[in-house]
């Protein structure tokens, strides 16, 4: 019973071993922060993960559309349907790092705390 045990255990700890790999779409959290900055002004800073085999400035684009993309979702969750993403919004900055793009997205509406879901 007791070699059971050990088996089990040494095969789980195989499954969970090769699962961890690097950085990919399904294990990353792509969300860093959000909030408002003001009464008209909600800042959303998100990652960008590039599609696999890019490099340079394809790669850069990539994770920016990427981020982008993420910034609509979220600003589609947080508010009514008066606001849209990339009228509302803008690209306040973007830098490329290793692995992932990370944005800072600005959404300026007047009255946008009024505009939150409920």
């Amino acid at each position: 019973m007791k070699n059971i045990s050990v088996i089990i255990m040494f095969i789980s700890m195989l499954l969970i071993a090769s699962c961890s790999g690097g950085m990919n779409v399904g294990s990353t959290p792509n969300l860093i922060k959000e909030g408002f900055i003001s009464n008209t002004e909600y800042e959303i800073i998100c990652l960008g993960i590039p599609k696999s085999g890019l490099s340079g400035i394809r790669k850069e684009e990539s994770a920016k559309r990427a981020a982008l993309l993420n910034a609509y979702f979220y600003t589609k969750n947080r508010f009514d349907e008066t606001v849209i993403p990339d009228r509302d919004g803008e690209i306040a900055e973007f830098k490329m790092l290793e692995d992932y793009g990370e944005l800072r997205y600005i959404i300026r509406k007047s009255n946008l705390k009024k505009r939150v879901k409920k």
